[in-house]
Parts: C-alpha cells; structure tokens; sequence
C-alpha cells in the first residue's frame, strides 16, 4: 500500500550570511520523510559535553497556513557524536531566521567536544504527515510581504 504525499509550496529566503551547501533545504531519497537544514556559519563552533547552542540557518519560510515544522536530530550526529537538537517546532506565522538549537549530551568527563563546521548538516526538518516541501525561493523584498501579526518574534517572544 502507497500513501500519497501531499507536495505543499514553502516559501523561503536566504539572508547575507548563508552558507552554500546542494543538501540544504533538500530530501536526501524520495523516500525520506524529512529534509536536511544547514548551519549558517563562517568559522567552526566547539560544542562542548553537556552544553547546548543556537544555530543560525540563514534562512526564513512563509509555509501555506496550517503548515507548521517539527525539527529533528539527525541519526548519525545523536548516534555516533551524542548531538541531538532542542526546540524543535517552527510555527506557520513564524517569519524569522531559523535557529536550530543542539546539545551535547555528552559527559563533561567524556571531554568529547563536536565541531560544528561551515555548512554542516545540522538536523533534519520534517512537516505534518503527507505534506512534502516544495521551495519556492523568494528574494528579502519579496519575503517581507509575507507577513504575520508574529513576525520574527520567537524564543519565549509570547511569556514564560
């Protein structure tokens, strides 16, 4: 039995420190269930055992409403480096860079710190069941009229 994806359209952006990568923002088989996202950085990050960061992707999406994100660790970083990530649901009206937050769940005794290099895989990207992502890429001045009472407001932005 073949359940049929539904492809559904996601606009994005790119901002001026994006870093090229051909697997950001892409399936790796026509059978995965979610896409790869990618990290935003110019020079290599150290996270340490036991701490957790914020990524920047570079990126910005205006989904079609009630299309929402669920962020996922990738199976090898947890796996073989203990990376998992945190935080992981990106909200239909949220217009802001995607920040990917990972945590080390490494022991500090370990000392097993993971370097995070320039345009690394940094976790994987699924939406709702049987919707599938198409993107769309928009310029910035495009993007911004893809607005939302929400905005970019996010991390905490609606209260304890």
């Amino acid at each position: 039995m073949s359940i049929q994806k539904i492809p559904t359209k996601i606009k994005y952006t790119k901002l001026p420190h994006y870093v090229e990568n051909s697997s950001n923002l892409t399936y790796g088989s026509s059978g995965a269930a979610c896409f790869d996202i990618c990290a935003a950085i110019h020079e290599p990050l150290e996270l340490k055992p036991g701490c957790h960061v914020g990524v920047p992707t570079a990126i910005k999406t205006a989904p079609e409403s009630p299309i929402w994100f669920r962020v996922n660790s990738r199976s090898g970083l947890a796996i073989k480096h203990g990376v998992i990530t945190i935080a992981g649901i990106i909200d239909t009206d949220y217009r802001g860079e995607w920040i990917i937050g990972l945590l080390n769940t490494n022991s500090v005794e370990s000392g097993c710190t993971y370097v995070i290099n320039p345009g690394d895989k940094i976790a994987q990207v699924e939406l709702p069941f049987p919707y599938y992502a198409e993107f769309e890429e928009l310029s910035n001045e495009e993007f911004e009229k893809e607005t939302t009472e929400r905005g970019a407001k996010g991390f905490g932005s609606t209260g304890r």
